[in-house]
């Protein structure tokens, strides 16, 4: 192996252990909004890592809208409001069972319920054969999966993510990020559904495959809201 590559490769370990070890403590609060991060050197050393590292993070997180740096202020926190809450990283962290809160769970299905139903009435009227193909075989992965928690939860992504990609908008299949992080943490904070209820969201989804498969935009969209209400009322919000 190339010395050289191989020192990239832990370099860029350590960037990414750095980004999500910082990210992580600006979302729980721990670097508080407006706050200012510890001089560069005290920082990088309590983190473990060298101040090229720590630069390349800092530069990760600004371009997620997490921090910013100034001269004369150094690198602080950006207001909650200039986050870039749809990237993937920041997304995760806030989804954390040690993080995540009903509040934001209750945001993210709101988000589903703006999206989701609008998309699967637009896959039920673009949807090509590839894109029916993706969806039932993720449907019956589901269904065939039962009790199996995490090969259940990557084929319920897989097909939310093939109805979004059904709806034929690149800017609606992006949204693909927020449902994958809703329905991980769904599961991680102990809300997954079980015995009647989790047969009634099969049958759902099994639903809103069908809608699509043979054309029916209203009953996908229809479907897709009797879903979501049940999802939302798993977090007290209202149907």
């Amino acid at each position: 192996m190339n010395n050289t590559s191989s020192k990239k490769r832990s370099s860029r370990g350590h960037v990414t252990a750095t980004v999500d070890i910082l990210g992580s403590r600006i979302i729980s609060g721990i670097y508080k909004e407006g706050e200012a991060l510890p001089i560069e050197q005290v920082l990088a050393d309590s983190l473990d890592v060298g101040r090229n590292a720590l630069r390349e993070a800092v530069k990760v997180l600004s371009g997620k809208g997490l921090l910013v740096t100034a001269q004369r202020s150094g690198t602080r926190v950006r207001p909650r409001d200039e986050w870039n809450m749809l990237d993937p990283d920041v997304l995760g962290w806030h989804a954390k069972p040690e993080f995540a809160s009903e509040k934001f769970m209750l945001e993210l299905i709101e988000l589903r319920c703006l999206i989701e139903p609008r998309a699967a009435e637009l896959a039920a009227s673009r949807a090509t054969r590839e894109d029916v193909s993706q969806i039932l075989s993720a449907y019956e992965e589901m269904a065939s999966y039962g009790s199996h928690q995490q090969e259940r939860l990557d084929a319920d992504i897989a097909f939310h993510s093939a109805v979004l990609k059904a709806s034929h908008n690149s800017i609606i299949s992006h949204f693909k990020h927020a449902i994958s992080t809703y329905l991980k943490a769904h599961v991680d904070l102990g809300k997954e559904v079980s015995g009647a209820a989790d047969q009634e969201d099969l049958e759902q989804h099994r639903k809103i495959a069908w809608a699509i498969a043979t054309g029916k935009p209203e009953e996908a969209y229809s479907v897709s809201v009797e879903m979501l209400d049940l999802n939302r009322s798993h977090f007290g919000g209202k149907t």
